[in-house]
Parts: C-alpha cells; sequence; structure tokens
C-alpha cells in the first residue's frame, strides 16, 4: 500500500513527526502528535487502507514506540528480549506490518521485533559502515540503504553474517548533517514508490532519487527538488512509508507566494463554492532571502481530491492528488529577480454552500522555483 506522502522522524531529542510531500517538499511537522522526549529511530509504517493514516512504529532504548497520526498519540512498552543501552538506526516493516527490523552499531546484533507480542530474536551484527535507515524493495523486497560516508548503495541482508551487500560503489553524494548539534552524516530516511524509485534523505534534508524499477543500476542518484526540505534546522532521524509514482517532477526550491481573498459564490454544477484568490508570487528565495530569476514556477496547496474540484488560472496545468493541487507554469514566463506578479486563481470546492466557510482557508499555500 502506498500514499502520497511519507512520515519523517525529526529531531535527536524531543522527536517530532513530520508528513513529508515528494512532490513540492511541503514538510509539516503533525501538530496533534506530540513530541517523544527521548527521541526514536528505526522507524516503520503499518498502514491499515487507503483513507487511514498509517500507524507509526519506532524503537527508543529498549522500547517500542507507538505513534498513531490520527489520534495524535505516543505511547511506549519495553520489548522482552531488546537489550536497553543501545542507540538503533536503521528500520523497516515487514510487508504484513508485524515485523519490525531493526539495526544498531557494530558489534550489536539486529533484531526482529514481533510488534504484536513486543517480543525481538536476535540476528546478525549490523557490521561496520554509517547506514542509519533501509526500505523493502516493493518488487523483490530487498532491503536497500545507502552508505552515507561515501554513498555505495547496499543491499542489507538478514540471513547473512555479513549483512552489508554493496551493490554499487560510489552512486549517491556523501550525506550532509544538519546544522543542529552532534548531527550524523547519513542518509537516515529511505522509501520507495511502488514502482520501485528509491528515494533517500540525508540528515540535513537533501533529497535524492535512483532509479530501481530495473535491473540495471544507474551509475549516479540525482539531488532532486533544487533545495533541501524545511525541518526548522533540526536533524532527519529516520522515516517510513511508501509513496505512489509522481506525476510531475518535484520542486522544493521555495520563493514568496502572498494571497488576497477577492471573492466567493455559490456554485451549482457542482455544487459548492468558487473563491477568487489573488497570490502574488515574488522572485526571492524563501531560503536565503536573495532575489533571483524565476522561469517556471509551481504553486500548490490543500484542495480534497473528491469529483468536481476544480483550479482555473491562465497559463497553467493543474494536478489534483492526495489531497492537494500542484499549479505549474506551462512555459517560460520569467519573473525577474526581486520582482512581484500577481495570478488571479478561480477554486472550486464541492460540499454543501451553506457549510462552506465564506473565504477558503488555503493551507499549505506555497511556491516553488521550477526553472
Amino acid at each position: 500500500m502506498a500514499h502520497r506522502k511519507v512520515y519523517l522522524a525529526v529531531g535527536r531529542t524531543n522527536t517530532r513527526i513530520y508528513r513529508f510531500d515528494p512532490i513540492d517538499g511541503d514538510t509539516r511537522v503533525v501538530g496533534n502528535v506530540p513530541a517523544y522526549a527521548a527521541g526514536y529511530t528505526a522507524m516503520g509504517a503499518q498502514y491499515r487502507g487507503e483513507d487511514k493514516e498509517p500507524l507509526l512504529l519506532a524503537v527508543s532504548d529498549n522500547k517500542l514506540v507507538t505513534i498513531d497520526v490520527e489520534a495524535g498519540t505516543v505511547t511506549d512498552a519495553v520489548v522482552n528480549g531488546l537489550p536497553s543501552g543501545k542507540t538503533w538506526y536503521g528500520g523497516d516493516l515487514d510487508d504484513d506490518g508485524k515485523t519490525l527490523y531493526v539495526v544498531s552499531n557494530p558489534g550489536v546484533p539486529s533484531y526482529s521485533i514481533d510488534v504484536t507480542t513486543r517480543t525481538a530474536t536476535a540476528g546478525s551484527d549490523s557490521g561496520a559502515g554509517r547506514w542509519d535507515d533501509f526500505a523493502h524493495h516493493p518488487k523483490d523486497g530487498r532491503l536497500i540503504s545507502v552508505e552515507g560516508d561515501n554513498g555505495d548503495l547496499l543491499h542489507i541482508d538478514p540471513q547473512k553474517k555479513q549483512m552489508k551487500i554493496v551493490l554499487k560503489k560510489q552512486v549517491f553524494e556523501p550525506a550532509e548533517a544538519s546544522s543542529s548539534a552532534g548531527s550524523r552524516k547519513s542518509y537516515s530516511a529511505t522509501f520507495f514508490d511502488d514502482d520501485g524509485n528509491f528515494y533517500a534523505v540525508d540528515s540535513a534534508g537533501n533529497v535524492s532519487h535512483l532509479d530501481l524499477t530495473g535491473a540495471t543500476i544507474p551509475d549516479h542518484a540525482k539531488r532532486i527538488g533544487g533545495g533541501k526540505i524545511p525541518v526548522d534546522n533540526l536533524e532527519v532521524m529516520n522515516g517510513a512509508g511508501r509513496i505512489t509514482p509522481l506525476p510531475v517532477p518535484p520542486s522544493y526550491h521555495e520563493i514568496v507566494v502572498t494571497k488576497k481573498f477577492n471573492t466567493s459564490w455559490d456554485s451549482n454544477d457542482p455544487r459548492g463554492k468558487v473563491y477568487s484568490f489573488e497570490l502574488t508570487l515574488t522572485a526571492v528565495s524563501k531560503s536565503s532571502g536573495k532575489g533571483e530569476d524565476v522561469h517556471k514556477f509551481r504553486i500548490s496547496f490543500d484542495l480534497p481530491t473528491v469529483a468536481g474540484q476544480k483550479v482555473d488560472a491562465s497559463g497553467v496545468d493543474v494536478v489534483y492528488q492526495g489531497g492537494k493541487a500542484y499549479i505549474d507554469a506551462k512555459n517560460d514566463q520569467l519573473l525577474a529577480a526581486g520582482k512581484s506578479r500577481p495570478i488571479t486563481v478561480q477554486i472550486t470546492v464541492p460540499g454543501d454552500p451553506q457549510k462552506l466557510p465564506h473565504e477558503y482557508p488555503l493551507d499549505g499555500l506555497k511556491a516553488t522555483r521550477l526553472a
């Protein structure tokens, strides 16, 4: 099972869950899920249906941490047979969501944790290297990881005494650490899409893609999005989930966008409301504050993916997926560095006009530079 978004554990202590959208880099803390003071890693996602958020299962010391994203709860319980005093890194659930496989430092056995009985069974030593997460390939089930120090692509085989198998050397750029104290230079969150495209996020929030849909491994992965994902200068500690294939190229280089609400009116086909906004783009990078030319842009915001939803604007293509709208400029529409331009957008939202708000909130509004 796959969703549009994946989940990141962010922060070495007081760890929070962030929801990450690989299309536009939208990375938001899940506000209803409290921080976990001791911190956790080695996380996997247990899916419960297309319309439900998964349970996230992670490890902290000798405890299994259960994060219910829908209920907004974080609970923990001691795992029988899991040693205390250890730091856990790589983690992923098997396909049936019943076993969480975790590894620690060299010299420490790996463990398979039955998440129902909370019982751990020891396995092989993880071996040398700086690999902090792995993910099951959707086609053959292999655990795939990346060596943070040198970018080697790895197969982690729990059945072998030497679990780390180098599939190809220096495929990824060496990982970067975040600016937070003690951050590791590691690829700390990895995930696949349903087709076998592999994604790896390092501690600093750089995202890389590698096409593993076929038998041949490309020589080099590509850093995507044109920038880091925003995690408040904290460290990305781990990740979990699987995504549906991306319908458009990713873009994370965020630029300034503001909104002005014009008006709204009831609609009959579909029944609902139409909202008119003036969205103003400014060719200034949000991360650096510097002006730079923008030739193509993407605007995105939350919009229910239901029959009848619609966005109208001139000179753009629109994709609706996963509860969001992605509005991409069709052609080169040069906006010189530091300059601004307004775009009139009409948004049709199906529903009972009496229950829909007078002004649609445009939650998650952001703009990114495509070129």
